[in-house]
């Protein structure tokens, strides 16, 4: 079993909901448009984790064979069950992303979010151009213009949370398991991989999403919960992830009060939603889809 990511890097109800908000039934369609999928495709996602943007696709593509696969038994385990729970009809497969265990020649489209700048570039196109079909599509998605930080729910103002926090990260960066290898992630470096790779017809296109914005009219309660609860579940599972790491970094007590501290502020955030407080603040994400035609 390969648990590593989903302990030490992104926890899977982490990643499952922060996938929700960017592909929801609201803009699901959009989605479908602008990757160019059709029922009846036989579809591959590297790198699904929870499976969040194959169930999506199966609820819209009832006739599309649609396949996840993740290296983290933990991410595949997680998309396993939560596939029974929607009573959906997708498959997923646990395995590296550059030795793919299907036959050449086998999808229509192979698609990947934020994945591709965690594997070795060469094998990672390369394996995906083995097994699509003549004509079939590989997609590379990335997301930029996160905003002034690539994790807006860090805590910035100093404060008993912000020492606690920066505490446990402080030690848990030496820990060999925080240490990621990361390879270039632009989308230029994007299409010389796939060019070189024998793909063609290599297109470039853009999907905008509003990722935080809870006080805006057009947003439902449950949507703008969501948002709020986001930032908080990814800073509660930061913090558990660095314990894990650096477990003498924290006495209990402190590690028990920093949980409580990052509860209570979203707590406070919640409470200033219902009391129709408005800030006016949001965030969008810019999704980036690189493809090319095999």
């Amino acid at each position: 079993m390969n648990t590593y990511w989903s302990k030490y890097v992104q926890k899977t109800e982490e990643l499952y909901l922060s996938r929700a908000l960017r592909f929801h039934s609201g803009n699901i369609d959009k989605w479908i448009d602008i990757m160019q999928l059709h029922d009846g495709m036989r579809i591959l996602e590297v790198g699904c984790a929870g499976g969040l943007l194959c169930h999506r696709l199966k609820e819209q593509l009832p006739n599309a064979e649609i396949i996840g696969l993740d290296f983290d038994t933990g991410h595949i385990d997680f998309a396993k069950k939560k596939t029974e729970e929607l009573n959906l009809q997708c498959n997923f497969v646990a395995g590296d992303a550059t030795q793919l265990p299907f036959e050449d020649n086998s999808f229509d489209i192979c698609y990947s979010h934020t994945v591709m700048n965690f594997c070795v570039p060469e094998k990672f196109v390369g394996e995906q151009y083995r097994v699509l079909k003549p004509g079939g599509k590989m997609i590379v998605m990335d997301v930029y213009n996160r905003g002034s930080k690539p994790e807006e729910w860090i805590p910035t103002d100093d404060c008993e949370e912000k020492e606690l926090y920066d505490k446990v990260w402080s030690a848990a960066s030496k820990n060999l398991n925080s240490q990621i290898k990361r390879y270039e992630n632009r989308p230029g470096k994007y299409c010389i991989y796939l060019a070189a790779q024998g793909f063609h017809n290599i297109s470039i296109d853009t999907m905008a999403t509003v990722k935080y914005a809870p006080d805006f009219d057009n947003v439902d309660e449950e949507m703008a919960r969501a948002q709020i609860d986001d930032d908080r579940i990814s800073e509660l599972s930061s913090v558990e992830k660095a314990y894990k790491m650096s477990p003498n970094a924290l006495s209990k007590t402190e590690y028990q009060s920093l949980l409580d501290m990052i509860n209570h502020r979203y707590d406070k955030q919640i409470e200033r939603y219902k009391s129709g407080e408005k800030k006016w603040e949001f965030r969008i994400a810019t999704t980036v889809l690189i493809s090319g035609t095999k």
